[in-house]
């Protein structure tokens, strides 16, 4: 006999894995099955504890670690929620990172600004942080505390009934988040020093069920995010605000770097595109090898 199970979370050789009961088994993997990680489908013997196949996946995120090996973070996930904080101050490359990444699993995309324990400073309120460069994206913006609740409900409004992964650096409140959103569970959640910084708790990628045909996955804190793209079609697609005004570029190909007539450069000087998220495409293009040049 063998049971079609959700995998939990992923130590080495052994998997967790959600029975349809509810209740987790942990199971060993082949060899050949290597590539295992949160969010996956699989089947397993029960008795024998063993992993016996992956259903294919509907798409994964992945990253670059330090050696430049791919690194799948989790799988078949409906949403991508990026976790920031207002201090020391949003990360908004990284966002940029994070955003074509997910346009190219593909998958939803929404900001959080978890405010918890961040809220106050010096006896006042932080400022809103500023993420009107990305107005044009059309990308839901929640502002939340884990530590009071606020925004809670909405944040699990716009998380109803899919999979939804909490991705950003170490310490933004990830794992403060999905206890508040779901008490009954119990994570490791660390303390936030006195620079305002978290300190990283989550070391796997790890699904938490709601009941409500919903998850959360917990994923551990990045310094970067490179996503991974092959080509400059990808990145167009992880643009589409660049993407809009690109089609009236004198050239089809154009970079928006220095080609004439591009309809890019010309929008962010009359101020309809922010020039930080030019900035953000310029780098990620410098990437791309080779680049081929507008008008050429």
């Amino acid at each position: 006999m063998s049971l079609r199970c959700r995998v939990v979370a992923r130590y080495g050789n052994e998997i967790d894995v959600m029975q349809p009961t509810g209740e987790i088994l942990r199971a060993n993997l082949r060899r050949k099955l290597d590539d295992v990680v949160c969010g996956d489908v699989v089947t397993v013997d029960p008795g024998r504890r063993i992993v016996q196949g992956r259903e294919r996946r509907r798409n994964q995120l992945a990253r670059r670690d330090g050696f430049n090996r791919l690194r799948t973070i989790a799988a078949n996930i409906d949403r991508v929620w990026i976790v920031v904080a207002p201090r020391p101050e949003i990360p908004r490359l990284l966002i940029d990172r994070f955003l074509v990444g997910i346009h190219n699993l593909p998958a939803e995309a929404g900001v959080v600004v978890n405010k918890a324990d961040l809220s106050r400073a010096g006896g006042g309120l932080l400022p809103a942080p500023d993420l009107s460069d990305y107005a044009q994206l059309s990308l839901p913006v929640l502002l939340v505390s884990a530590r009071s609740g606020e925004g809670l409900e909405a944040l699990r409004a716009a998380a109803a009934g899919g999979s939804n992964i909490l991705v950003g650096p170490s310490g933004v409140g990830k794992s403060s988040l999905i206890q508040a959103l779901l008490p009954g569970e119990r994570l490791r959640v660390g303390d936030v020093g006195q620079s305002g910084e978290g300190r990283h708790t989550t070391t796997t990628a790890r699904w938490y069920a709601t009941g409500d045909d919903a998850a959360w996955i917990d994923s551990p804190g990045v310094r970067d995010f490179t996503p991974e793209i092959d080509s400059v079609d990808q990145l167009v697609r992880g643009f589409p605000d660049l993407a809009e005004q690109a089609s009236d570029c004198r050239f089809r190909n154009c970079t928006h770097r220095a080609e004439p007539g591009c309809a890019v450069r010309e929008a962010v000087d009359r101020g309809l595109l922010p020039s930080a998220r030019l900035d953000a495409w310029r780098e990620l293009l410098a990437g791309l090898v080779p680049v081929a040049h507008g008008g050429g």
